[in-house]
């Protein structure tokens, strides 16, 4: 009798291990975004012309450039040479983390169903926020 107590003892030990382990195991710790930030898409024609001209320069390669032009700061992401047009860029966010401002981009190609001509094209993107001291970091 005290065998099968011991057993079955070890064996609810063993379960209740195996359960703590598996669940701390599935958990990723997943650090926390910060605050959103405000920000606005800015048309080619509303950018600062020096900061565009540096755009125009870089456009041909993946890129990611600030500007600050006292009250506000230009965030560009750019992601080179397309064999075709139709690529549009996505913000998935604009929030702190930590000591630094992430700007989260991703291209998206043209749709299965969309016209596109064999012309090369260059995507690139430019927010306005409000300005700030903080660092960005640029997430593609």
């Amino acid at each position: 009798m005290k065998a099968r107590g011991y057993v079955f003892f070890v064996f609810l030990v063993m379960f209740v291990m195996t359960s703590v382990c598996l669940t701390a195991c599935g958990q990723q710790k997943e650090e926390k975004r910060g605050k959103d930030w405000d920000y606005t898409v800015v048309p080619t024609a509303d950018c600062p012309k020096d900061f565009l001209t540096e755009i125009e320069k870089k456009k041909i390669n993946l890129f990611q450039m600030t500007y600050d032009d006292g009250e506000y700061r230009y965030l560009a992401v750019g992601y080179g040479e397309q064999e075709t047009n139709g690529f549009s860029i996505r913000v998935q966010g604009l929030y702190e983390k930590g000591e630094a401002l992430c700007m989260e981009t991703s291209l998206a190609g043209p749709e299965e169903d969309q016209i596109v001509s064999n012309k090369k094209s260059y995507p690139f993107l430019v927010v306005k926020t409000h300005k700030t001291e903080k660092k960005v970091v640029f997430l593609t």
